[in-house]
């Protein structure tokens, strides 16, 4: 190894031997370590922590993403909030915006009460979805009032029938001019009717006055 470094330009083999000297220097990870790192990786494995010391816990849960550190504290009998309070601090101000933490903040110095930031987020998560619900409601609300009067404008322009634009080969617009020029036509038709009929009664009557003279 002391001939192949002798090849090489004095930094690299200053290098070479620097990262030899770490490598046989660098202590390996304990159990411990090892176990913690482990437990980091598969957060979404862990069900409960109970047993767990604090300090540990301090290293691990805040790797924890939002619906984690949920099942592990409903899950877990100790109570972990030395630990998780600063974690549900950090997922409040993420949610809801640092205005919000200062609002809360400002809430709980002016009323002298103290609440964890588990309820305060758990209490703020529900007030938003009720927000939502309301205007879920009212935008509904204004759909189907848009669609019923959309159907009550259809339901009037079907009941109006709108004059006829296009004029009649005779005059005037639309079949009732078509009557209207039948109507003399037909009055006279009958006249003339009337008029042979009342003739040839008047004929008979004066035949058979004939026939009894």
């Amino acid at each position: 190894a002391g001939g192949a470094a002798g090849f090489l330009p004095t930094g690299a083999s200053i290098s070479l031997e620097s990262n030899r000297r770490m490598e046989y220097g660098r202590k390996p990870p304990s159990l411990l370590e090892l176990c913690i790192r482990t437990t980091m990786d598969n957060l979404r494995y862990v069900d409960n922590v109970d047993g767990v010391e604090m300090d540990l816990l301090e290293t691990i849960l805040p790797h924890c993403k939002l619906e984690e550190l949920i099942r592990i504290e409903n899950n877990t009998e100790m109570d972990l909030s030395p630990v998780t309070d600063k974690l549900w601090m950090l997922f409040y101000t993420r949610q809801f915006g640092e205005d919000s933490v200062n609002v809360a903040i400002e809430r709980m110095s002016t009323s002298g009460a103290h609440y964890k930031w588990k309820e305060l987020f758990n209490a703020k998560t529900k007030q938003q979805k009720k927000f939502e619900d309301k205007m879920a409601q009212r935008l509904a609300k204004k759909y189907e009032a848009a669609k019923a009067e959309k159907q009550s404008k259809q339901i009037k322009m079907c009941t109006k029938v709108p004059p006829s634009s296009k004029r009649c080969f005779f005059g005037g617009s639309g079949p009732r001019n078509l009557s209207s020029y039948k109507s003399p036509i037909l009055k006279k038709a009958r006249m003339e009717v009337n008029s042979h009929a009342k003739m040839q009664a008047a004929i008979q009557r004066n035949t058979i006055a004939r026939l009894f003279d």
